[in-house]
């Protein structure tokens, strides 16, 4: 048997390999079936409580289809008839892999990131059983969790936004037995015909390179909330969720077709403005290292016109091809003298919010008096001050 010589050089030199990255597919794929009703759930989990729960997805996930997907996909897909990259990044977008995918079906990298965290999705198992009659007494719980989980998928597939308090309250690095914003996800994949093929976590490295967390971590990371009793983590919406469980990396592909390329999916909990970049360059190298990339954001809070933000807008000037938001993409002051075309479509007269910035505000009123005649069938992010819908789209 011939060796390569990689491994004849570690046999030489006694070097040990790095230890494999702690394999999370089996834990993500319960919750993407009893969570995400993606597939049969386990029979641990309470048939009639699971069945319940899914019932009432499929009707939030078919009111979606009909009120956005099959008036919004069209729409887009028209509009970037062209083509566009293969990569794509979703600045403040934790949680909406759903849009994502809506705008750019074609894309094979996905990247969303924000102060919240994907979650644990090992405590679900704490809420089923081998044993019949305490399978019975967890259903009780299970069904709690899954309705806290519901509201929080009625407001991202049925509203114009989800607001970063509802998503900081939905996101824990420990997890509740149903960590919200990764069932979101997994809803996602679901939604679009998807399914998950393997599940990691990881760190960034300083250079933006992922590194997978191996069991000796997640294991020492356990030992260490073993000594304190159990206790809920303190939801702050101006940080970065704090633990183990923020990033996490999804290996999919389209449900019953073993041909189908491969995708993936990754979300990184990130402070983007230039203060937490300055802490931690990190997630700045990692979207560095995405030259030519796709960008979207929506109902972000006008940070993008937010001078504390000026590191992540240059970075997305220098890195993207194009870029698809609501008026809280890059205003024309910036995008326009980078080389960029912007293209509006809808009504706007103002923001929807009074916190905007007024001048800037005012800037994208001027913007939008090219629009196109007609209004668009669909929600994007943020009404305008008259509860228009609008779409920028900011395009080399």
């Amino acid at each position: 048997m011939l060796l390569g010589l990689g491994v004849l050089w570690s046999l030489a030199s006694g070097a040990s390999a790095a230890p494999p990255p702690r394999d999370f597919t089996a834990e993500t794929r319960a919750v993407y079936a009893v969570a995400a009703c993606g597939d049969a759930p386990p029979p641990v989990f309470d048939a009639g409580t699971v069945r319940n729960h899914c019932r009432q997805v499929a009707h939030t996930v078919s009111l979606w289809k009909k009120q956005w997907r099959d008036r919004a996909m069209p729409w887009f897909e028209t509009l970037l008839h062209a083509g566009y990259p293969s990569t794509v990044v979703y600045p403040f977008g934790g949680g909406d892999l759903v849009t994502l995918l809506g705008v750019y079906p074609d894309a094979t990298e996905y990247t969303t990131l924000s102060l919240e965290g994907m979650g644990d999705p090992r405590p679900l198992a704490q809420l089923g059983s081998d044993q019949p009659r305490e399978r019975a007494l967890r259903a009780t719980r299970l069904s709690a969790e899954l309705t806290r989980m519901r509201r929080q998928l009625t407001i991202n597939l049925g509203w114009a936004w989800n607001t970063t308090n509802d998503l900081s309250a939905g996101s824990s690095s420990t997890g509740d037995g149903v960590p919200n914003i990764l069932s979101l996800t997994l809803v996602a994949l679901q939604a679009h015909g998807y399914e998950v093929l393997e599940a990691r976590y990881f760190e960034l490295a300083a250079d933006g390179t992922p590194r997978y967390l191996t069991t000796a971590e997640v294991e020492a990371f356990d030992a260490e909330q073993a000594k304190a009793p159990r206790r809920h983590i303190v939801k702050d919406n101006t940080t970065v969720q704090p633990g183990l469980f923020n990033n996490i990396e999804l290996v999919f592909r389209k449900r019953g077709e073993p041909n189908a390329p491969k995708k993936i999916f990754r979300h990184i909990g990130a402070d983007l403005s230039d203060e937490g970049f300055a802490q931690s360059g990190a997630a700045y190298a990692y979207l560095d290292h995405r030259a030519g990339m796709a960008a979207m954001t929506k109902a972000s809070s006008y940070l993008l016109w937010d001078p504390e933000f000026a590191k992540l807008r240059g970075l997305l000037l220098a890195r993207m091809k194009l870029m698809i938001s609501d008026d809280t993409g890059i205003p024309p002051r910036f995008a326009q003298p980078a080389g960029f075309t912007q293209q509006v479509f809808g009504a706007y007269r103002g923001a929807f919010f009074h916190f905007a910035d007024k001048a800037t505000a005012k800037e994208m009123v001027e913007l939008w008096k090219a629009a196109p005649a007609g209004k668009l069938g669909f929600h994007f992010g943020y009404y305008d001050n008259r509860r228009n819908t609008h779409v920028l789209y900011t395009h080399r």
